[in-house]
């Protein structure tokens, strides 16, 4: 008999007891997820992600239930499935637990009879599974101790409570079957097995059934302990994160969201709880504290005050009402913070300034992140509230929106003008789309940088000999917007976007060539929020689309030459450009490629993301630095790119480590132009 079925002091029924024990933990869980999570969600404002909904359940499946991120890291992810599936197929039996306790005939296991017996194999295989995965857990947080992993107490006692539910319920188990004599339970291996131990060693069967209520009391009250912990612990992630993996981003990843109506906008960007959407409060409550995102992030690595999990953890807490971490120690847990009854600003109170103009956008912490937390549009929506609200910004972002707006470019200091790369080279002006079948957008870099103008040069020389038909706008060429947008001015961004759209419309342009990957995600992912939709490739793209249909001759070698690829992160993460730079390093005849220790997805940013092509580092450790010494330990002899910022930045950073005899760095352009035969 279970113990609920008896009486209290021979007056209060025991099914009663857990009944309210029952709901009382019901409402204590719900109040906690409406104060915690839907409230704060609420405050958010509106974002539309309700489309698509075959790919938002497919991906639904393939990250929540198959759990595909998080097996990106074989250990961690390993434990956490093991874990998460035990739970998955455990749910049936708690929800039979409950029954029991409260009837002797309304249960799973009398309605589906068979059925349950084939479950309940099922359920203590995944029992044994989740013990191992919380065994592998403690070892990995006790032994191993990853350096971005927190190990609060929260997480050893989370572990603790679902131990001890496997545990229970093994040995609770064990205990009933000894107690009711049963010997053939072959549905329930490990308890049955369990059992033979318990019957051998001698205790009889009123006592077996004792220790038996014991033990289902001890296993329901952890449950509903469990159930009451979890909004208040790290462990809230379980309820969000599966909300915020159906809704993630469906988007490219380098499309920013758009002020709407700019110019009938009070506010701009995110001083406040309310101005951020709900997707991007509920990403707070989602986050697993794994600390994957910080270990990715390039920023961190190289001593800038920004770790991507703390920024998120810091506005959990803001959205809670609590103290961020850097104010928890100093408080000692005194409630000052919540009499302050949200007076505390977001931007300089919860999160720095000097933390959001420490991020080079690259979104190796989005990549990074096992349930797809968008750092970065969070960041730039607190950016664009410094600019465009407060006007706070680094003096040299300020110089270089300046320029932007007087003189339609970022590149301060430079003596050349828009057509000065022209000279000499017969060009035809892209006046009609009819006529002309690509645009070939230079960009600032390419026109007024003397270190890019080589490339290009070179690039005008690989479409002249593949005959490509391409035209120029010259004079008329203005900077797309790009890092007015990333440093967040989104004011200016707009109105230089739109005057591209309008120049592009008038003159039929239909496909544009870029060659620098911040153009290219521009025109590509953003000019469509303002109806500007136009067939883009990268130089990369098309130059390995020509080499593929024979229309260049590689002659000329590069015997002796071992080249590594730098994706760059605009080219790479944001768009999932990786094959076709590879295709181009390993057509150049003669060549040794090899690949850096971080590439691809896990790439390390050249350090000029995010404005920061504009803007100075003043730590000891530079990112662009960094990066270069992976390529010199890849034993490289030169470094490909296929962006102006990274050539520009591993420039720099070969000078930084005395490196210009061992290690050079060119666009792959350059290295295809030299194999043309003239």
């Amino acid at each position: 008999m279970f113990p609920t079925q008896g009486t209290l002091f021979n007056v209060i029924p025991g099914s009663l007891l857990l009944a309210a024990a029952v709901l009382f933990s019901i409402v204590v869980f719900v109040r906690a997820i409406w104060i915690k999570v839907i409230a704060p969600v609420r405050r958010g404002r509106p974002l539309y992600r309700f489309d698509r909904w075959p790919e938002r359940i497919g991906r639904f499946l393939v990250y929540v239930i198959a759990q595909r991120k998080v097996f990106e890291n074989s250990y961690s992810g390993v434990l956490h499935a093991l874990i998460f599936w035990g739970f998955i197929i455990w749910q049936p039996f708690t929800l039979n637990l409950v029954l029991e306790g409260l009837s002797e005939t309304f249960t799973l296991n009398t309605l589906l009879g068979p059925i349950w017996k084939a479950y309940i194999f099922v359920a203590e295989l995944a029992t044994v599974g989740v013990l191992i995965g919380v065994g592998m857990a403690l070892y990995r947080r006790a032994v191993l101790r990853p350096a971005f992993l927190h190990t609060a107490r929260d997480a050893y006692l989370i572990l603790a409570m679902i131990g001890g539910l496997m545990l229970t319920y093994f040995l609770s188990e064990a205990f009933r079957l000894s107690g009711e004599g049963i010997t053939d339970a072959f549905y329930a291996p490990v308890s049955l097995w369990l059992s033979g131990w318990v019957t051998a060693s001698g205790v009889s069967h009123d006592t077996a059934n004792n220790v038996f209520g014991g033990l289902w009391l001890f296993h329901v009250s952890i449950f509903l302990g469990f159930l009451m912990y979890i909004p208040y612990s790290k462990h809230l992630h379980l309820l969000a994160a599966p909300f915020n993996i159906l809704f993630q981003n469906l988007e490219p990843r380098g499309a920013l969201q758009p002020i709407r109506d700019i110019e009938q906008q009070e506010h701009f960007g995110a001083g406040r709880l309310e101005d951020l959407s709900w997707k991007q409060v509920l990403d707070f409550d989602t986050c697993t504290e794994c600390g994957r995102c910080t270990e990715a992030c390039p920023a961190y690595a190289t001593d800038k005050p920004l770790s991507p999990r703390d920024l998120i953890l810091d506005m959990k807490a803001f959205a809670h009402g609590e103290p961020p971490m850097h104010q928890r120690e100093a408080l000692h847990g005194r409630v000052e913070f919540a009499a302050l009854d949200g007076n505390i600003p977001l931007v300089a109170g919860i999160v720095h300034e000097e933390t959001l103009w420490a991020c080079v956008t690259c979104g190796a912490c989005m990549e990074a992140c096992p349930v797809f937390i968008e750092h970065v549009p969070t960041i730039i929506d607190m950016r664009r509230f410094l600019v465009m609200e407060q006007s706070k910004m680094p003096e040299a972002a300020e110089a270089a929106l300046v320029s932007m707006e007087r003189r339609g470019h970022p590149w301060r200091g430079t003596q050349h003008n828009r057509v000065d790369w022209m000279n000499g080279l017969d060009l035809k002006e892209f006046d009609d789309g009819d006529q002309v079948e690509y645009l070939y957008w230079v960009g600032c870099s390419g026109a007024l940088e003397d270190r890019n103008r080589n490339v290009t040069a070179a690039m005008i020389k690989i479409l002249k000999a593949a005959k490509v038909n391409f035209g120029v706008l010259g004079p008329l060429e203005s900077c797309t917007g790009d890092p007015a947008r990333r440093l967040g001015n989104e004011y200016l961004y707009q109105t230089m976007a739109q005057q591209n759209i309008d120049l592009f419309n008038t003159r039929k342009v239909r496909k544009v060539i870029t060659q620098c990957p911040h153009c290219f995600n521009t025109i590509k992912n953003e000019y469509p929020q303002f109806g500007g939709k136009y067939e883009v490739v990268h130089h990369t793209e098309l130059i390995a689309g020509l080499l593929r249909e024979g229309r260049l001759k590689l002659k000329n070698t590069f015997e002796g030459e071992t080249i590594t690829y730098h994706d760059s992160c605009y080219l790479g993460r944001h768009n999932g450009v990786y094959d076709a730079p590879r295709e181009i390093a390993n057509a150049l005849p003669g060549a040794n490629v090899v690949e850096m220790s971080r590439n691809r997805e896990n790439s390390f940013c050249c350090g000029a993301g995010g404005g920061h092509m504009w803007m100075e580092e003043k730590t000891a450790k530079r990112i662009n630095w960094t990066r270069t010494e992976m390529a010199l330990d890849a034993g490289a002899t030169t470094v490909g790119t296929a962006c102006p910022f990274c050539v520009i930045m591993f420039e720099d950073g070969i000078r930084g480590r005395n490196a210009e005899e061992k290690l050079k760095v060119q666009d792959l352009v350059e290295m295809v132009a030299q194999a043309i035969d003239d």
